[in-house]
């Protein structure tokens, strides 16, 4: 019979994984609005060049653009560890911001390197607690 702990942790890998592959799944689409329920109610995100944490609604205002636009970008889960009910992932995200209504626009550009905080909550589910981020420069 297997180890219950060993069980749970494999569980709450996949579990953990899957979300992190539902969120890029979702910064990739042109429906960006259901990456915002992956998210605790009270998430912080620690954008770049901003000394100041932005919540859940200041950043729904911050991703308005991705009703325009859509992230076209090679998504690389580059570490996840887990620890009890937290676990860290670091994310790395490499393409370009391309409109949605005019294929003839020069895309912009996009880079981000993020780490992610993820909790599991009182209902066992797991969601992101923080986004931390930077836009190095392109190689």
């Amino acid at each position: 019979m297997a180890d219950p702990a060993f069980t749970q942790a494999i569980a709450d890998e996949e579990s953990v994984r899957a979300l992190i592959d539902r969120a890029l799944e979702i910064t990739q689409s042109d429906n960006f609005a259901p990456y915002f329920d992956l998210f605790t109610d009270d998430a912080h995100w620690m954008m770049p060049s901003s000394f100041e944490d932005v919540g859940v609604e200041e950043a729904k205002s911050f991703y308005r653009f991705t009703k325009k636009f859509r992230f076209e970008q090679t998504t690389r889960v580059d570490e996840v560890l887990l620890s009890g009910d937290l676990a860290f992932a670091r994310i790395s995200l490499d393409g370009y911001l391309k409109t949605k209504n005019d294929p003839d626009a020069t895309p912009l550009r996009s880079i981000s390197r993020h780490i992610w905080i993820i909790q599991r909550q009182v209902d066992g589910e797991w969601k992101i607690t923080h986004d931390i981020w930077n836009n190095p420069k392109a190689k």
